[in-house]
């Protein structure tokens, strides 16, 4: 059975994207580029100002760039240009990031919100804006020929929607969907900070400590950091004294490992948050949505969202999801260890081959390409 178009429905706008997170705005601007209209609503007030996730891989530069973003975010980023390990207080491990020739394979950190509002500005000149204060209520769909929106009291017609609203999405609500798995039992902690004498800009920094826990100090500017640590407290769980200057944002927070079963079905669809959620260990959460949004967009082009159980839209995602949360969660468990025999020959092991060329580029590329 073939697969729904946006010429088979008469309808107010044919595409509906529910959410202006950098997912919402790729899906927006890969159709807008292509002269789909296309309305995306935000039931936010406005941009928002959190810098939420902060790395942006290779592979999702490559949508960025034909999407047009590309030289704004390299612009404004923070390239990663290499790993620190640290046990405790000594550095066990240097791994080098920029060892690729093609300089595109790169590590860039960039706030999330200065990231959405490269979108929206791009989109923006694609004739489309972000409708904010504006929510979705409820969602029908009439014979399958076209898809009832109820938005701020007010009843619209799609061909299409897609759900990239996040955890607590309305659209996987409708879809009958939920995120099947599990929260971590312990809560993390998050600071973004100043810190102009830290250290030289671009350095990524693992602190592994005795007890199993760990801090991440992520370059997101010359002189701005992300802590991140799997215990609550940021600052406090740092195992080494970092002059702070000023402190942007933080708190504690848990984490979820979860997927949906299904990304949607006929003319309605998930992406990003809404279908999976997983650690931030690896940064591929922000990465992973843009790369949904992508396949969706291209997808729904080529009248390719159904193809078949396990050819359409969300199998396809399904199974990339699968891959990049069970990938975390091994990154996570790998660094969650408390200090044994098997850890300090790990490291040592770490820091020798780290130094060795040929194996420190099949490092990056095993970090980088995942």
């Amino acid at each position: 059975m073939a697969s729904p178009s946006i010429a088979d429905v008469s309808s107010d706008c044919p595409v509906l994207i529910v959410g202006a997170g950098p997912t919402g705005l790729t899906a927006a601007l890969e159709l807008a580029r292509r002269d789909v209209p296309v309305r995306i609503i935000e039931r936010r007030d406005g941009p928002s100002p959190l810098s939420r996730a902060v790395g942006i891989m290779p592979w999702a530069m490559d949508i960025l760039d034909q999407s047009g973003a590309g030289d704004q975010i390299r612009a404004k980023s923070q390239p990663v240009h290499r790993v620190e390990v640290w046990n405790g207080t000594k550095v066990a491990a240097n791994i080098k990031l920029d060892v690729d020739p093609d300089p595109n394979q790169r590590l860039l950190c960039l706030p999330q919100n200065e990231t959405e509002a490269i979108l929206a500005q791009i989109l923006a000149k694609h004739g489309v804006t972000v409708q904010y204060e504006t929510t979705l209520e409820t969602l029908s769909e009439h014979s399958k020929d076209h898809v009832a929106a109820m938005i701020n009291g007010t009843l619209s017609r799609h061909a299409f929607v897609l759900g990239a609203d996040g955890v607590r999405s309305r659209v996987r609500d409708y879809l009958g969907e939920t995120l099947e798995g599990y929260d971590l039992p312990t809560q993390w902690s998050i600071a973004d900070i100043d810190a102009h004498d830290w250290t030289e800009p671009g350095v990524f920094r693992v602190y592994l400590k005795d007890d199993g826990n760990a801090a991440f100090v992520i370059p997101i500017g010359p002189t701005r950091y992300r802590i991140v640590a799997s215990e609550p407290g940021a600052l406090a769980a740092m195992p080494v004294p970092i002059k702070v200057d000023h402190i942007h944002r933080e708190g504690d927070f848990t984490i979820g490992i979860k997927q949906a079963n299904s990304y949607g079905r006929g003319r309605v669809w998930i992406a990003g948050d809404a279908a999976h959620v997983h650690s931030p260990v690896g940064g591929r959460g922000m990465n992973l949505g843009v790369q949904d949004a992508d396949e969706w967009a291209e997808r729904l082009m080529t009248g390719r969202l159904d193809a078949g159980d396990d050819e359409g839209y969300s199998a396809a995602r399904h199974k990339r999801g699968r891959e990049i949360v069970e990938f975390t969660e091994k990154s996570r468990q790998g660094v969650m260890v408390e200090n044994s025999l098997a850890k300090r020959l790990s490291l040592r092991a770490l820091g020798v081959f780290g130094g060795i060329l040929p194996i420190n580029r099949m490092i990056v590329r095993r970090m980088l390409r995942t």
